[in-house]
């Protein structure tokens, strides 16, 4: 999520735990009201990453509303079955997606180990780990170096099915890339994915004025790798110049709403 003054946003915060990650910076889990709601968060360097609701009967619903936007890939393919998370966090969203379906199956990539180990002691992923079994993978590691390494894999085993993903959810955070660096990243996410296999990815960006149309040259260059693309707005009565939740939708199956 964007960057802003913490304190701002969270009621009554009250911290829990810290610790420093060479590689992300400064993790606080912490505890206030976010909207009304008693919740508790994962901060990196004052940066919300990840939260969930402190009431147990609330222990799957999602905390941030762009995570109900993902939700998008069931009404674009009804048959999902195996679900690559790029970018981990608290693991709000596998713990709502195994809990609604556990028939499914979800690795999830984060590249901070301490994250990971703070969500398994503060975020209930290490009770999640245990109920979901094989059906969620935890990976330590770079996005975009798993992806290389199992595209590898999938030509190297004859472009084997069982290798691919039917989605992959980008919830990471996106930097600047050339146009050339960001045409190669689509040709990698589609050599992972299943046929007619979606792309969805959290980008946070204005509507309107020149960031927007950085951004909109960056999703025109995936569309030169897959058929369809479209971006979501999560929240429509949000100032369009603000920049935003939005969710960008890639595949080469026609999105039918």
């Amino acid at each position: 999520m964007e960057n802003f003054n913490i304190d701002e946003y969270i009621e009554e915060r009250k911290t829990l735990y810290t610790r420093e990650d060479p590689l992300t910076g400064h993790i606080e889990v912490c505890e206030g009201f976010y909207d009304g709601e008693h919740m508790r968060f994962l901060l990196v360097d004052d940066a919300m990453q990840s939260a969930q609701f402190t009431d147990p009967e609330m222990e799957f619903e999602l905390p941030f509303d762009y995570m109900e936007s993902f939700n998008w890939i069931f009404s674009l393919n009804k048959n999902i079955k195996r679900t690559l998370l790029i970018g981990g966090g608290g693991f709000a969203y596998p713990k709502y997606y195994l809990g609604m379906y556990p028939d499914k199956y979800m690795d999830a990539i984060e590249i901070s180990e301490p994250v990971i180990d703070t969500a398994r002691r503060y975020f209930g992923l290490g009770e999640l780990e245990k109920k979901a079994g094989e059906h969620l993978q935890i990976i330590v590691g770079d996005g975009n170096k798993f992806l290389i390494d199992r595209a590898l894999s999938i030509r190297e085993a004859g472009n084997a099915l069982d290798l691919r993903y039917d989605v992959i959810l980008n919830d990471a955070y996106v930097g600047h890339e050339s146009s050339s660096l960001l045409k190669k990243s689509a040709e990698l996410v589609k050599a992972c994915l299943n046929e007619n296999g979606i792309y969805a990815a959290n980008m946070v960006i204005p509507l309107r004025g020149p960031r927007y149309a950085k951004a909109k040259e960056d999703m025109d260059v995936f569309s030169e790798v897959f058929n369809y693309t479209f971006l979501l707005q999560c929240d429509e009565e949000i100032n369009p110049y603000v920049p935003q939740n939005c969710i960008f939708f890639a595949s080469d199956a026609p999105f039918e709403m």
